[in-house]
């Protein structure tokens, strides 16, 4: 059975950070059974989920204006804030790592789902809580616990790191990492 892919804009994680939340998850993960973990090449900030895709000039008119309107943002700089989950507190279906308020953020993923809406694209209108999944789906009969002292664990150098472009991936359901990028977005600003 061929599985149906997917596609998503989304900023990447910077490698030192990646290593950091995975050694971090490595040392955690036996206090924390959940049914899957995301691999570190996985890790990102999804800024618009595009779900199938018939048609291919319907992406290549999509990366033609992302590169029109990414071009003149400049680089900005996230910082990671602490764990939390998505479903039931207790036996939740997402478990992630935040991402501290961030105005450039928003910016670019309104830019973003604006020029998805101009192609066609129908998105979901939830609003915006940009985090990085760290797995999915509790499989424990005792009540998940938020962990205590992620932040200091993954030292504070890599806390932090600079947004300079954004990714078009596709997801391959049957392979580890699952999301390759297909187009690459770069945030020049003025220079």
């Amino acid at each position: 059975m061929k599985h149906q892919t997917h596609f998503f804009i989304a900023v990447p994680i910077e490698i030192d950070l990646r290593k950091a939340i995975h050694n971090w998850l490595a040392n955690n993960k036996g206090n924390l059974p959940f049914q899957s973990w995301v691999h570190q090449e996985d890790y990102h900030i999804t800024l618009a989920f595009l779900g199938h895709i018939d048609a291919d000039d319907q992406l290549k008119r999509l990366s033609k204006l992302l590169k029109d309107k990414i071009v003149n943002l400049p680089p900005f700089s996230l910082s990671v804030k602490g764990l939390g989950v998505f479903g039931k507190k207790d036996t939740p279906r997402i478990f992630w790592a935040g991402i501290e308020d961030s105005s450039s953020l928003i910016y670019l993923q309104k830019q973003v789902f604006h020029a998805c809406q101009e192609i066609g694209f129908n998105l979901d209108s939830k609003p915006f809580r940009p985090h990085i999944t760290l797995a999915r789906r509790w499989k424990s009969d005792k009540p998940f616990v938020t962990p205590e002292l992620f932040l200091e664990a993954i030292h504070n150098e890599h806390q932090t790191f600079i947004v300079k472009e954004i990714h078009l991936y596709q997801t391959h359901l049957d392979r580890f990492p699952k999301y390759e990028a297909i187009d690459v977005f770069h945030l020049k600003g003025d220079k």
